[in-house]
């Protein structure tokens, strides 16, 4: 039974490999505007799309996060630039600004660390061979906010990089053809090393767009966000290891995006899920 299961999946993948071809162009979903981190992409994924040389977009959104237990409410408000560079290079800059409040009473407000980042799109897709394409990113992220407040968690510097891939698939299914986009990140963040502020975890991002009308001006992604194996030596309250799924629905036009989604964070102890409510919009120039 074993093995004629086994033989069974094996075709069965064998036949579903047969319906699915790379697209023909790095990006047909109308266009990629940007994450809530700033570079192009999903909600919360990056994909390898860069800016056009110089156009420029700016992006404003956020997230609220709630826990009953322990019970709290944090805010933060992102804004957003992110201009292109050359053909393949885009820069994006973020100012955070932060409120976090809890059932004591207590209300801090105040902007976050801001961070510069950049991307370099290393390899096309290839619809050849069905080869991914590859991009890299690199995000610095500076002490603007204020440790003692906790609107700020960087001493000195901290730095995230990811390896970014992106996989746009024809799928063809009976005498139907779809299209979806497959976006994956993995890489690591660290700050401030050797100091007591210092912190090191991985970080992984799965995400999918699927286009809702012919224009693919209505889109519904679905994105699983990981952060492991956090290394603190002074951890604080509400920073951990979590693992998010995050549904969401975007709608573009050629100057304006807007995205909303809803993510639930599981945590080592289930009493520490919380809920997140994210937004993002921009306007491209």
């Amino acid at each position: 039974m074993r093995r004629l299961f086994t033989m069974g999946s094996f075709l069965f993948l064998l036949a579903l490999s047969q319906t699915i071809t790379w697209a023909s162009d790095i990006t047909q979903f109308y266009r990629m505007p940007s994450t809530l981190d700033g570079l192009s992409g999903l909600l919360l994924t990056q994909s390898i799309d860069t800016l056009t040389p110089g156009k420029l977009e700016i992006g404003l959104g956020g997230f609220e996060e709630r826990n009953s237990e322990p019970d709290y409410a944090d805010q933060i408000i992102f804004l957003n630039a992110t201009i292109g560079l050359s053909p393949t290079i885009e820069a994006s800059a973020q100012i955070p600004y932060l409120t976090a409040s809890d059932k004591t009473g207590t209300n801090e407000t105040g902007i976050g660390d801001a961070n510069l980042s950049l991307k370099w799109r290393l390899l096309d897709p290839s619809t050849e061979i069905n080869f991914p394409g590859f991009a890299l990113s690199f995000t610095l992220f500076l002490p603007t906010g204020d440790l003692k407040t906790g609107t700020g968690t960087v001493d000195s510097w901290g730095m995230k990089v990811l390896m970014i891939s992106s996989a746009e698939l024809e799928i063809s299914i009976f005498s139907n053809r779809f299209l979806m986009g497959s976006y994956a990140n993995w890489g690591v963040y660290i700050q401030d090393t050797g100091d007591p502020t210092e912190e090191k975890h991985g970080i992984a991002n799965l995400g999918f767009l699927f286009p809702l009308n012919e224009t693919r001006q209505f889109q519904f992604l679905l994105e699983t966000s990981v952060r492991v194996k956090r290394e603190v030596k002074f951890p604080a309250s509400r920073e951990e290891d979590y693992k998010g799924i995050t549904p969401s629905f975007r709608y573009l036009s050629k100057r304006i995006a807007f995205t909303l989604g809803w993510q639930h964070r599981l945590k080592d102890a289930p009493n520490k899920n919380s809920s997140l409510v994210i937004f993002n919009g921009s306007y491209y120039f």
